[in-house]
């Protein structure tokens, strides 16, 4: 199981931004890192309606599209984050989970003003503080 790690904050405090730079120095390191965005309002469309997979989503429970280099895949499931980790990322050092602030029980990263437990990040942590506590 690899190591699962949360990064959480209120919208526009960076969250993305550390997701990406951990994910680079992680791998540069030889981690293999995945990564979970939470989507709770169900924003991030990745199909457009009425196209051929959508149309067939709507009947069936688990639909992929295959492209050069690509696979999306659309599968009915609860929104359970752990449990897509250990589905999809199993075999993956570090998985970098962005959001689910109400979630306990795993290492947070916490950002900006948030209630919540957690190494907190701000300006004067380094990537190298965070990664220590990702790794540790």
């Amino acid at each position: 199981m690899p190591k699962i790690i949360f990064i959480v904050g209120h919208h526009n405090t960076g969250k993305t931004t550390l997701a990406e730079k951990l994910s680079k120095e992680l791998s540069l390191r030889g981690y293999r890192v995945g990564y979970i965005k939470h989507d709770p309002k169900g924003h991030g469309i990745t199909d457009r309606e009425g196209s051929d997979s959508y149309r067939i989503f709507q009947i069936l429970d688990k639909v992929a599209l295959l492209s050069v280099g690509k696979l999306t895949l659309w599968e009915k499931t609860e929104d359970d984050p752990i449990k897509a980790v250990e589905r999809y990322f199993s075999d993956f050092d570090v998985v970098l989970l962005e959001g689910w602030k109400s979630i306990r029980g795993f290492k947070k990263l916490v950002l900006g003003d948030l209630d919540a437990e957690g190494f907190r990040i701000d300006e004067k942590v380094s990537i190298e503080e965070i990664i220590n506590y990702i790794l540790t």
